[in-house]
């Protein structure tokens, strides 16, 4: 684990069985001996001496003849990263675009510890789910956040000190969520009734009922268009491209630029065929399709070669050696769309690649590959009606600050970073609240830490079309995000506006993120 540096480290627990006869807890810890005395609930709590950077370190604790003792433990500098997706993102996800993470001979000192997805809605919890530390390393670094860890690697090689990330992200979340509901009834335009629901979902068992209502209906809906459901699915000449075109389209690009797809959900096939050389024909292939709306399966020569259940991840599929034959070769695309707006997202890579590819964009993808953008075929193969709006718990007002950030910030910390507002960005108007809900978020939780901790702020970068309404609702949260900058102290923003992906909502330069997190925060700490 990392502790924060210089600070007093509280270090709390509870006493399964309290002793019959008043007997304290005891700890060890850098040449110092701490003592408290179990309360009659079985809580105790100690407050260590602060420390100077270093480490590893052994803590020890006794209490009535039992002891345990935690290793590797070290003083540094402590983050909380809090946010939405792009905090979240793991390097698994942009392997691609900076394969030299994963070939270091050493890594710097970097651990994080992530919660799991806990929520509460009753109050805020002083106890958060059980996690590990996990240290970065060749085998690790693919479930690190992608931001908060190039941040911690320029932090390291600057301070020279432990870094420990605390992550406490979850996709889609809007800030809502990592309030407090008594805050939120304050400042939200809808905050009474927000904290009225907080207040209904602290029924646990009303809940689960909710949960389950809506996982019954999104669940039977995927069933039912789900491969296994799929007569075709076991018919090996249409999975080979055998079948009877409706239509073509150009792709990559909306599907409803076809009148046939105007408001479709449900089912569509795509046909494209391609052309290897004898002696590609024997090596393994890599295929990427971009982003597709909503979820796909892809054959090659009626071999299935991969599959992905939902849009936002990018498809990079891996043709194994063999599927490919000298000459004529069929991509058949399996396509699920939910609600309407399918579509392969327009200008991403699609290709088949040889080799091993570098990076995510055009501009520097290898000379070494076959296009496949241009027209395909397609037939529709079913229609039904819009899948039901998924419902996430973990969405919903205060439930991530009871269950995770409350908890999170009993710790003390360097600073907090977050990067969230996309999710909070749909409209003007909600673009624009943000302003009053991040700077009383900000306010909440320095209350709870009893500490005016700096607050480094992402900005959101660019995203969507000029046309898109959405471009102007980024741009009025940017405005949102920068007058809480010029409102409260020791809050800083580091501007990524150039670093996004108009057509991608989970733009991969996290690397650029990171970095002008830390220059942004090294002007404050």
């Amino acid at each position: 684990m990392v502790l924060q540096a210089q600070r007093p480290i509280p270090l709390w627990g509870y006493a399964e069985k309290p002793a019959a006869s008043v007997a304290p807890v005891s700890a060890e810890f850098l040449g110092k001996t701490y003592t408290a005395y179990v309360e009659a609930s079985g809580a105790w709590r100690l407050i260590l001496d602060g420390a100077e950077p270093g480490g590893p370190y052994v803590l020890g604790l006794d209490y009535d003849g039992t002891s345990l003792t935690i290793e590797d433990v070290y003083i540094g500098d402590v983050f909380l990263c809090a946010g939405q997706s792009n905090m979240e993102l793991p390097m698994e996800r942009l392997k691609d675009d900076y394969p030299e993470e994963w070939q270091k001979e050493s890594y710097p000192l970097i651990r994080e510890l992530r919660f799991p997805y806990t929520v509460h809605f009753s109050q805020p919890q002083d106890n958060p789910a059980p996690a590990s530390w996990k240290q970065v390393s060749a085998e690790t670094l693919g479930g690190f956040s992608g931001t908060a860890y190039f941040f911690a690697q320029q932090w390291s090689a600057e301070r020279r000190v432990p870094v420990g990330i605390i992550l406490a992200a979850v996709g889609g979340a809007p800030i809502e969520a990592f309030m407090p509901k008594e805050t939120l009834a304050s400042v939200h335009s809808q905050g009474q009734e927000l904290a009225s629901w907080a207040d209904k979902l602290a029924d646990g068992a009303y809940a689960a009922r909710l949960v389950a209502e809506h996982e019954e209906a999104t669940g039977a809906w995927d069933a039912a268009l789900s491969l296994a459901q799929d007569p075709l699915a076991k018919d090996a000449a249409f999975l080979s491209g055998h079948f009877e075109a409706e239509g073509t389209l150009h792709l990559p690009g909306p599907f409803a630029q076809d009148p046939a797809f105007r408001d479709f959900q449900g089912v569509v096939y795509f046909r494209r065929s391609f052309t290897v050389r004898p002696e590609d024909a024997l090596r393994e292939a890599r295929l990427w399709l971009g982003t597709i709306v909503d979820s796909d399966t892809a054959f090659i020569n009626g071999v299935q070669v991969g599959e992905t259940a939902y849009r936002y991840p990018p498809r990079k599929y891996r043709v194994p050696q063999g599927v490919l034959q000298p000459g004529e070769n069929t991509l058949v695309l399996r396509v699920v769309c939910c609600n309407g707006l399918g579509e392969l997202t327009p200008d991403k890579p699609l290709s088949v690649f040889f080799g091993t590819p570098r990076g995510s964009g055009r501009s520097d993808l290898p000379e070494d590959r076959i296009e496949l953008s241009g027209s395909w075929s397609y037939r529709i193969t079913r229609r039904t009606e819009a899948r039901r709006a998924n419902f996430f718990i973990h969405w919903q007002p205060s439930g991530l600050y009871n269950g995770l950030i409350a908890p999170a910030l009993r710790l003390p910390l360097r600073a907090a970073l977050w990067y969230q507002g996309e999710s909070n960005a749909d409209t003007l108007e909600s673009a624009q609240e943000y302003r009053a809900l991040l700077r009383a978020m900000i306010g909440a939780w320095r209350e709870r830490a009893e500490d005016l901790f700096p607050v480094i702020i992402a900005s959101l970068p660019v995203f969507g079309a000029p046309e898109d309404p959405l471009r102007r609702y980024w741009g009025e949260l940017r405005k949102s995000q920068a007058a809480v900058v010029a409102e409260l102290p020791a809050v800083v923003l580091a501007d990524c506006y150039d670093l996004g992906e108009w057509n991608d909502l989970h733009p991969v330069n996290k690397r650029g993120v990171g970095e002008r997190l830390f220059a942004a925060i090294r002007q404050r700490v």
